[in-house]
């Protein structure tokens, strides 16, 4: 059986989803061509397409492993590169509903890196220009898709040619939209003749604001990581402060339901006091600001449901591209990650067909949909608790009961060490569900 299933795919975007799509399509097609708005630098600057570059990202376990199966060894670059090493259950301290989590000795395997988000985004694309047969286009906007006479098949991508860096359109057997919370790939679509997926959108109106200071001498070295969160459906406010790479602190204030962060440094301290445990202030109060403060608000949950369509053939689309959740909760690069597996598990499948394999996305979509179900849900569930959510979402019967559990074992999981592993297994995608329904769990959470 060939290992390839076409000579050209492309991939719409070249942030994380697009880099790990890349990967996976370079084992399956002759050639693979990222194509990017921006300058795609080597090294960890942050890029004017990606403007939530520079607020706090986080790479849950899960995720992690996922590119160490992609690209082995890309741990060791990370920390040679300056990223920290860091277990979830020591090394992040977690305050919510008037407590701190329970801090466990042992190590957990579950292991991550923290860094900024350009240190991630570099070392993942230096492994991916790598790669013999995968091109990058930079500094070129997708303006539309190319499809056939028979309205059946999507053969490409229109680029603009405007300027002097105006490319050819580009053909191909497989399009893959990783164009992250900016997609046009619906309206492309509608343009072609084909349906247009229905959107989901809950927006909880969340906004940041996020500096760097200089770690000092005197920071305590319990945790590389400190949240000091939300919690519905009154306290808005919530603190995330994290060590990355050159000795320093990111540092983010958010608010819900728009109450947004000042900008200027006394509001932003007085906005830190606020929060119900002094520990984030009390860390960045005497620090030495490293970057000026910069914000975001492009934040609502967004799920398209490519899954309830027919699709053309040629045409897949992954990561933010379709479901782009609420950054609070750190789920985005690894839903990013784990899609780029079902694309590649869709991919064997198609490879396992005896005749032409039909690269028509729709049960890929479906996979996805699957696999995008419950950090949908958790995120989605969370956010709609606060009075002020638009488009929120109440729980009813079955559901109801479920998010009141869940609520509960929750507040038991802050002192108690076995609740805490088997809830963070479950909220970094290491587990399903339906671990926090055994009976051993249920007792401890109930009694």
């Amino acid at each position: 059986m060939s290992s390839h299933l076409g000579h050209h795919a492309i991939v719409i975007g070249g942030s994380i989803a697009g880099l790990l799509a890349a990967r996976i399509l370079a084992d399956k097609f002759d050639q693979v061509t990222v194509v990017d708005r921006d300058r795609l630098p080597l090294t960890a600057d942050p890029r004017r397409g990606v403007p939530q570059s520079v607020q706090p990202h986080v790479l849950f376990t899960k995720g992690y492993r996922i590119l160490e199966e992609l690209f082995p060894g890309i741990g060791e670059a990370l920390h040679d590169a300056g990223a920290i090493s860091f277990d979830w259950t020591r090394d992040f301290r977690y305050f919510q509903r008037g407590d701190w989590s329970e801090i466990l000795e042992a190590p957990s395997g579950l292991e991550s890196y923290t860094c900024t988000r350009p240190l991630l985004e570099s070392t993942i694309r230096q492994r991916v220009d790598r790669l013999p047969n995968v091109q990058f286009l930079e500094q070129q906007r997708v303006v539309g898709l190319r499809g056939d006479r028979s309205r059946s098949c999507i053969t490409g991508i229109e680029l603009d040619h405007r300027g002097d860096l105006a490319s050819k359109d580009l053909t191909a057997q497989l399009v893959v939209d990783a164009s992250g919370r900016s997609t046009q790939a619906a309206r492309w679509l509608q343009a072609l003749g084909f349906t247009s997926p229905p959107a989901t959108v809950i927006n909880p109106d969340v906004g940041y604001a996020t500096r760097r200071y200089r770690i000092p001498a005197s920071a305590d070295p319990s945790y590389k990581i400190l949240l000091i969160s939300h919690q519905p459906p009154s306290r808005t406010r919530l603190g995330y402060l994290a060590a990355v790479e050159n000795g320093e602190w990111i540092a983010t204030l958010g608010g819900y339901g728009q109450d947004y962060p000042p900008t200027d440094e006394p509001g932003f301290l007085e906005f830190a006091q606020s929060l119900p445990s002094p520990e984030f202030y009390n860390a960045i109060c005497d620090a030495e600001p490293r970057s000026e403060m910069r914000v975001h608000r492009a934040t609502a949950n967004r799920l398209y449901h490519y899954e309830q369509i027919e699709l053309p053939d040629g045409f897949v689309a992954i990561g933010d591209a379709v479901c782009a959740l609420c950054p609070v909760y750190g789920q985005g690069m690894t839903v990013s990650a784990i899609s780029s597996i079902v694309l590649r598990d869709w991919l064997v499948d198609r490879q396992k067909r005896r005749q032409q394999p039909s690269l028509n996305g729709a049960s890929f979509q479906k996979r996805l949909a699957r696999s995008n179900a419950l950090p949908w849900s958790l995120a989605t569930g969370f956010d709609s608790q606060f009075p002020t959510t638009k488009g929120a979402v109440s729980p009813k019967g079955i559901g109801k009961l479920f998010q009141g559990y869940a609520n509960r074992l929750a507040e038991r999981a802050h002192n108690d060490p076995d609740l805490h592993l088997q809830f963070i297994e479950m909220a970094h995608l290491m587990k399903p569900p339906t671990i926090l329904l055994s009976p051993r769990v249920m007792l401890k959470a109930l009694f």
